[in-house]
């Protein structure tokens, strides 16, 4: 016998040399034995046929390309030999002959007790201890070796990932205690395993949301069909000494490849679905591509509009307000944002972003100041007046008349009669009682309050007695069809006739015509405002307006 062969046979490793078809050249006796195979019945015979084409495609090729490529792979892994499972250490080699490489020498070492072990000790690490679901550790895992098999097959391509946010859990741990919560989460993790194929899996991402991964879906709408039954399964009441306990949940859904071929994207993406579908109050929501460009652009623009009050990207425009004969009276101070990228940024596509998010605060405070300062420059003008917007948190304000009174003192107004605040009137409506109070404030310090887009409430004239205000702004939607309609035409008149039976003044915002003019001063509108006077104006144009002193509009607006 050939010293070397032997040698090679008297090793309790296994060891093999394959060729670059992926065929066995020398097997040694330890690896037939633990096989269950003659040395003949594995010899001149292609990997795939010993080890089963789908082992071999999911590990073992890889890592002999690998090999064939030059590089030296050690790693462990689970092998079946006859009935019983092992964990080996697997290292291969580059053989080269003649300066190429031809082989690849492949040593197996056994190492099942040791991986025994940690196999236990992975429970701990892959498993969350509360649900004892896979955790999101194990979720990356099994995740990124499902788009491997995926992208590996030729039929079943589509894998779909279900982001799942519990509601309600805060409440029953608030009412409950967290031990009784845990226990609803875990319940609740094995409901959903339930509604799930065996080779689904559930993992629990992290707090309230757990993760779904279907592996094989025919078609994407599968994936909707399967979070109706986990939605209809998590909404089964609990029942605890008497009391039911109510979970529901909110999915969002990313299906591969569509959605995306990367892990990271399609958990992304699955994330992104679930927070639209939290936003509309939909059951669940597969992602869609134009949502989430425009929830990345909401918040780039939330970062951008952090940035602007620091780079002064605000600046004020002037719409001017006249009255029956077209002389200037006033005007509205308009904020407008001027991006460095994008220009001129609408108040539409920014001001319910600050709403949300806390900053319209900053943004109504810089108005007023910037506005009293602008003001104060036009003192030559004693009887215009300028009015400026209020959002409903600055309205309720109870520090809103000292602010006041520090805009106009800093300015150096001594005339608050010149500062005019403007309000919606769908704000007046939301605490009608507080409204009423807050405008009465303002008027025994001399400080007139608008009464923004009246006309639009579901309770207008009702409070109209009640309301305190001097002038009430009539929403430009009663003016579009002026011109065209009879009807339209009557009914507001009856509004203008019902607002100064009141002894108040109306202001009629968005005029855009000429015959829309003529209408309205034959119904002795007091006031006017839009384009066919003048846009909103830059402070320098507003001025040259001023300078002008001539009737409105200038030149058939």
């Amino acid at each position: 016998m050939d010293p070397y062969e032997y040698i090679v046979n008297l090793s309790k490793d296994f060891i093999t040399l394959i060729n670059r078809d992926y065929v066995y050249e020398i097997v040694n006796d330890s690896y037939c034995r633990e096989m269950g195979l003659a040395r003949e019945n594995v010899l001149k015979r292609k990997v795939a046929a010993v080890w089963g084409e789908e082992k071999f495609e999911a590990t073992i090729r890889k890592h002999l390309d690998d090999c064939f490529a030059g590089k030296e792979i050690h790693y462990i892994d689970q092998f079946k030999f006859g009935p019983f499972v092992k964990y080996m250490h697997v290292s291969y080699y580059p053989y080269r002959q003649g300066g190429e490489i031809t082989h690849c020498l492949v040593f197996s070492h056994d190492i099942t007790q040791l991986g025994e072990i940690e196999s236990r000790l992975s429970n701990y690490e892959y498993r969350d201890p509360v649900t004892g679901l896979f955790n999101r550790r194990s979720l990356n895992i099994i995740l990124e070796k499902e788009i491997e098999k995926a992208k590996r097959s030729r039929s079943e391509k589509l894998r779909a990932l279900l982001f799942i946010a519990l509601e309600n859990m805060s409440k029953v741990n608030q009412a409950h205690g967290h031990e009784i919560g845990d226990l609803l989460l875990e319940n609740t993790g094995l409901r959903i395993r339930k509604v799930l194929r065996g080779s689904d899996f559930v993992f629990r991402f992290e707090g309230n949301e757990l993760t779904a991964l279907l592996t094989n879906i025919s078609r994407n709408t599968d994936a909707g069909k399967v979070a109706q039954k986990i939605h209809n399964a998590v909404a089964l009441p609990y029942d605890y000494k008497g009391t039911e306990l109510l979970i529901t949940c909110s999915i969002g859904i990313a299906v591969y490849p569509e959605d995306g071929e990367e892990r990271n994207i399609l958990i992304q993406r699955a994330a992104s679905a679930l927070q639209e579908a939290k936003k509309r109050g939909n059951t669940f929501l597969l992602f869609n591509a134009a949502l989430h460009r425009e929830a990345q652009e909401r918040l780039r623009l939330e970062s951008d509009l952090a940035k602007a009050f620091d780079e002064q990207q605000f600046e004020l425009h002037f719409q001017p307000v006249v009255d029956m004969a077209g002389s200037l009276r006033g005007a509205e101070a308009l904020i407008r944002w001027q991006h460095p990228q994008r220009g001129m940024v609408p108040p539409l596509d920014f001001i319910p972003l600050a709403e949300e998010t806390g900053m319209i605060q900053a943004i109504g405070r810089w108005t007023l100041f910037t506005a009293c300062q602008h003001l104060a420059r036009w003192s030559s003008r004693i009887d215009l007046y300028l009015s400026v917007n209020l959002s409903a948190r600055d309205f309720a304000d109870p520090q809103l008349l000292e602010l006041l009174e520090t805009a106009m003192s800093k300015a150096g107004i001594k005339d608050p009669r010149r500062l005019k605040l403007e309000i919606t009137e769908t704000r007046c409506m939301e605490d009608p009682e507080r409204t009423i109070r807050r405008i009465a404030e303002l008027k025994a310090k001399g400080i007139d309050t608008l009464v923004d887009d009246f006309g639009s409430g579901y309770s207008s004239l009702g409070y109209l007695k009640r309301l305190p205000a001097d002038t009430f702004k009539i929403d430009r939607v009663f003016v579009e069809a002026l011109a065209e309609s009879c009807d339209e035409r009557d009914y507001l008149s009856r509004i203008i006739d019902t607002i100064k039976s009141r002894r108040k003044r109306v202001l009629v915002e968005g005029v855009s015509t000429a015959q829309q003019y003529a209408l309205l001063k034959d119904m002795r509108c007091d006031l006017m405002q839009g384009y066919y006077f003048s846009r909103p104006l830059p402070a320098s144009a507003f001025e040259k307006l001023l300078a002008r002193d001539a009737a409105l509009p200038a030149a058939g607006g």
